[in-house]
């Protein structure tokens, strides 16, 4: 026993013990003679300390930094070690940062890219500005990626770097920002580097306002001799303007969804299981764009189709980044309802983009999909049938009258009188039989007539009227199964076997709210919908109408 409780410890610490490292850089490009900053992250405190030495054959491995932190959220405390080190390439080309190891963990392999330096890259004094875009023309709504970088080879001592803008222009960041070194006309210096995605939003001429930076540099002749600290210097400084030129949507988009992306996906899932009449089958579509953000994604509405109902249930859209331009993913949710067996052909879906790389219109295209629907559980429907059994009365030449023994023949031969008595004694029979005839006819018409009251439910019928959509649903259900002797499963089948326009509305739109999202209307009264008839099954609609035949 003590073995094993002693195997439960080891695994319970060694499952707390194990700990996430991770490896990051500011930059995957850059240019021969610039930095970067390689990050090393392991999620709780540790005395280990990761081997930077094995990088000296590709890199320049400058000085190291750690640094500890500890949070306390919601009474749970977490801690993280991290540690950054400059590292700065030796040749051009693409490199590995090969995984590091820090108390048994390891981090992920690394890949970045060295290019040969910008030739026409000049230094332009001891501080300046750089706004390099990736392209000067585009379309209206089309993602522009604007590089900023600011250049010093003096000491700043605090500063702030102003973001791009413009009127009907929108700007999003797409990084945190890097800091490195590189050489410029033989002059070494500091950068801090940021990218932003802009988007124009009307055509023609567009001009971006100047960036500027203002901040303090180090000014040594400045100590003050009462002070030990040294005195700043301001400085101020302004970037070119940039003219862009942004194209009007081309003509073939105008009265259809504009989408211009560098990359566009889409895909969809189906709930799995087995698919049957009145049961919601969940349909998933799912849309990724690079070179947009989620707001740019369009609304989608997928057409009716046979078969089936649709109800759009929920949509998730989020805007993320890969460092080097946004990504925009939409998730559309649908519940799809057969309303028959037999093969639901789903219509293949097509959505038309505009590539921004080829400059060419492009289609996203889902192939249609077919389901085999089975037939919903058959629901054992108990509808009353007349009771009263009728039995139907003879013609008065076919009523059967007692006749005579042979001791009553030998007494009539010898007493006439007895055989008036008789046929007196025989019509008061044949009277008395129709008389009672008539009574169980009577009788079994007011049996027939009276309709069966069940009022099991009622109190729950009349409590729905603030009742949540899904308390509505689970109460119908219930209530319908124990009125009509069912086991149906869904609001479809309930609707397939009543006529009531009124009720069928009102279920259609109680759905409406559970698989679409629509807002129900607290105004229906089920239980008023039950007392009109209105749950009434067809078949028991058709024999009320026909009645009962006549007796005469």
């Amino acid at each position: 026993m003590n073995k094993y409780k002693l195997m439960i410890v080891l695994l319970l610490f060694s499952a707390v013990s194990t700990a996430e490292l991770t490896a990051t850089v500011d930059r995957t490009t850059l240019f021969l003679g610039e930095s970067i900053t390689l990050e090393v992250t392991m999620d709780k405190n540790t005395n280990g300390q990761p081997d930077f030495t094995m990088l000296d054959a590709v890199f320049h491995v400058g000085s190291t930094g750690r640094s500890s932190s500890t949070q306390i959220i919601n009474g749970e405390a977490s801690s993280t070690t991290t540690w950054q080190v400059l590292l700065v390439p030796k040749s051009l080309g693409s490199h590995i940062i090969p995984p590091i190891e820090v108390d048994g963990e390891s981090t992920q392999a690394l890949r970045i890219e060295v290019k040969k330096p910008d030739p026409n890259a000049k230094a332009q004094g001891d501080i300046f500005i750089e706004v390099i875009p990736n392209k000067t023309e585009a379309f209206v709504q089309e993602e522009i990626i604007l590089t900023v970088r600011l250049l010093y080879a003096i000491n700043l001592k605090n500063g702030g770097l102003s973001d791009p803008n413009a009127d009907g222009v929108v700007v999003q960041q797409i990084n945190k920002g890097a800091s490195y070194s590189t050489q410029r006309d033989g002059k070494t210096y500091q950068v801090l580097e940021r990218k932003y995605a802009i988007y124009a939003e009307h055509s023609g001429p567009l001009t971006l306002n100047p960036m500027v930076f203002e901040g303090e540099v180090t000014d040594n002749s400045r100590r003050s001799s009462y002070s030990m600290f040294q005195r700043g210097r301001p400085v101020r400084q302004v970037s070119e303007m940039l003219e862009l030129n942004i194209k009007p949507i081309p003509q073939e988009f105008v009265n259809k969804p504009w989408i211009p992306a560098s990359d566009l996906n889409v895909t969809q899932t189906w709930s799995q299981g087995d698919y049957k009449v009145g049961e919601p089958i969940t349909r998933t579509i799912n849309f990724v764009a690079t070179g947009l953000s989620e707001t740019q994604l369009p609304e989608v509405e997928i057409d009716q189709f046979k078969g089936a109902k649709i109800y759009q249930d929920k949509t998730d859209t989020m805007t993320r980044t890969d460092g080097e331009r946004l990504i925009a993913t939409k998730t559309i949710k649908y519940a799809v309802i057969p309303n028959e067996a037999g093969q639901l052909v789903i219509p293949a879906f097509k959505l038309d983009w505009f590539d921004t790389q080829n400059q060419t219109t492009q289609t996203a295209l889902i192939p249609s999909t077919t389901f085999e629907v089975a037939a919903a559980e058959v629901a054992t429907q108990n509808t009353p049938t007349p009771t009263a059994q009728i039995q139907t009365e003879r013609p008065d030449s076919q009523v059967m009258i007692a006749a005579p023994t042979e001791s009553q023949q030998i007494t009539s031969n010898r007493d006439s009188i007895w055989r008036p008595l008789a046929l007196i004694f025989a019509s008061l029979w044949v009277l008395t039989a129709l008389f009672l005839l008539r009574r169980m006819r009577k009788q079994g018409e007011q049996k027939t007539s009276e309709k069966p009251k069940k009022n099991t439910f009622d109190v729950n019928l009349r409590a729905l009227k603030e009742a949540t959509p899904s308390r509505i649903q689970q109460t119908l259900l219930m209530w319908w199964n124990q009125e009509h002797q069912q086991n149906v499963t869904n609001l479809s089948q309930i609707i397939n076997q009543i006529d009531d326009k009124a009720t069928t509305q009102a279920i259609e739109s109680l759905q409406e709210c559970l698989y679409k999202g629509a807002e129900y209307d607290h105004n229906i009264s089920w239980f008023q919908l039950a007392k009109q008839g209105g749950f009434e099954l067809k078949v028991k609609k058709q024999n009320k109408s026909e009645g009962l035949p006549e007796l005469y």
